[in-house]
């Protein structure tokens, strides 16, 4: 288990980084999205130059990558509703790595 580094706040609000998960580099796209109803923090990921998810809303209480079949394991979003300024603060990304087959 792992968790991702996410920064808040207006500065942080297009984030570009890569964290190695298990045997994959993950390129993320974070990206604060202000002109939706509600507020919200939009997800994509890609390996080798490949995207492999595209659009994850991070909603708290999910593993925001599931239907994706990425093959990478999980990403669950834990905290309250999100804002600008309470990611990674309040609210975090963690990575759960796949089952390892025997």
């Amino acid at each position: 288990m792992l968790t991702i580094p996410l920064g808040a706040g207006a500065s942080n609000s297009h984030q570009r980084f890569g964290v190695q998960l298990g045997e994959n580099m993950i390129n993320f796209e974070i990206d604060f999205i202000s002109y939706l109803d509600t507020p919200a923090w939009s997800m994509n990921l890609l390996r080798d130059g490949s995207m492999i998810v595209s659009g994850a809303m991070l909603e708290p209480g999910s593993d925001i990558i599931q239907s994706y079949r990425a093959g990478i394991g999980q990403m669950v979003f834990t905290g309250s509703d999100v804002t600008l300024n309470n990611l990674g603060v309040e609210n975090f990304l963690v990575w759960i790595p796949p089952p390892v087959d025997i």
